[in-house]
């Protein structure tokens, strides 16, 4: 099937177009008149975004007379963001020099104030700021930028406001969850992946925005050789105007069947599972004598680190543990027993644990702990320098 034209799949079409607007206006709180398109991941999701951020807020045609007709646009991220957002302004042609990083907080969320003063600064320096990014759950730590604040300046500036969902999105089924993303609703739009924490499969990213009318103002074109009478036909929305690519499969399909399956109720169960055995994960750490909690655990992320209870404190302490824990990640993934990957925190180097596989339970976590500690002990006797032993 191909979505790219309604008449080749009408019936898949309608599909998407209901998936898109239920994720919109049902979970995430969207008004009337917002909805979206499926597709292949979270980085085309906020390509499709951020186009349509640079194509409303940048205040002349870009898409007939391009990026350099007028003023350098700016474009605001934290320095947790996902990188897809700076290759999205790469390919945009805003220019990975004009994207700023701001500052986070402990809880390694976005800085409001650092954000207000850098759009200061650029609009001083005849930079047009356009649009922010804030993350409903960062990729290294889970956590939730100030939804609500950011919305709150966004307003003021007359900037776009994206929310980088790709991970954290789905919680939102979850009403103990939910709380977390207040302001998520008053976004421009949003970028989420299905394909992660609702376990549908690869691939299957999504975009949403506030008013669905600006993804075919920003995408559509004309070609000749698929004229069409609408008042005869009556065909309905042709998916190949509002993104990128005109050949489209039913990414949908997959979807929509797995939420038909098992309903938004038991989503809601397993996301608040998921983020219960975190937390699980959080407390054995902290009352484990061989390992280090790097922050507080973020929705299903728990960042931590294998410190062996006789290492002094003192020069040198953590920079062997940085090199013993990126040891100890790759031994871990060689052995096979559990797969863990890694965050880097203030420059300092933290295992890290993200549960969005619904087969997943304590005792793993318990295993993940067990196998850590073998291996590092393991891994510290070979490597401890003779000033630290």
């Amino acid at each position: 099937m191909n979505l790219g034209g309604w008449g080749l799949s009408p019936s898949a079409t309608e599909v998407e177009l209901a998936l898109t607007r239920f994720f919109a206006r049902e979970v995430f709180g969207l008004p009337e008149g917002s909805g979206g398109i499926i597709t292949s991941g979270g980085a085309m999701a906020t390509f499709v975004a951020l186009k349509a951020a640079r194509d409303h807020r940048a205040g002349w045609d870009v898409r007939d007379r391009g990026v350099a007709a007028g003023p350098q646009l700016g474009l605001y991220l934290s320095t947790e963001t996902h990188v897809v957002s700076d290759r999205a302004a790469d390919m945009l042609g805003i220019g990975r020099a004009n994207v700023r990083h701001v500052p986070v907080d402990r809880r390694f969320r976005m800085r409001v104030d650092e954000l207000e003063a850098a759009i200061a600064r650029d609009r001083g320096a005849g930079i047009r700021p356009f649009a922010v990014v804030g993350t409903a759950g960062t990729v290294s730590t889970g956590a939730v930028d100030p939804l609500g604040e950011i919305a709150d300046l966004c307003e003021r500036e007359g900037l776009w406001f994206h929310v980088d969902a790709a991970y954290g999105g789905p919680a939102m089924l979850a009403p103990d969850l939910r709380p977390l993303f207040d302001g998520i609703e008053r976004a421009d739009s949003i970028a989420f992946d299905p394909h992660k924490w609702l376990s549908t499969p690869l691939t299957g990213g999504c975009v949403l925005l506030r008013d669905a009318s600006l993804l075919p103002a920003s995408f559509d074109a004309d070609p000749a050789y698929v004229r069409q009478d609408r008042e005869l036909t009556r065909a309905g929305v042709d998916l190949g105007r509002w993104g990128p690519q005109f050949s489209r499969g039913f990414w949908a399909l997959k979807v929509w069947v797995s939420l038909l399956a098992h309903g938004r109720a038991a989503y809601a169960r397993r996301i608040s599972h998921d983020a219960e055995l975190a937390r699980y994960l959080g407390r054995r750490v902290v009352e484990h004598p061989a390992f280090e909690l790097a922050c507080p655990v973020g929705l299903s992320i728990c960042c931590f680190r294998y410190a062996p209870p006789d290492l002094p404190e003192g020069p040198g302490r953590d920079a062997y543990l940085d090199r013993m824990n990126e040891r100890l990640m790759t031994e871990i993934q060689l052995d096979g027993r559990a797969f863990i990957s890694n965050a880097v925190l203030d420059g300092r180097f933290f295992l890290r644990v993200c549960i969005v596989n619904f087969r997943t339970e304590a005792e793993d976590l318990d295993a993940v702990l067990a196998v850590a500690e073998e291996l590092g002990a393991r891994l510290d006797a070979e490597l401890r320098p003779e000033e630290l032993r």
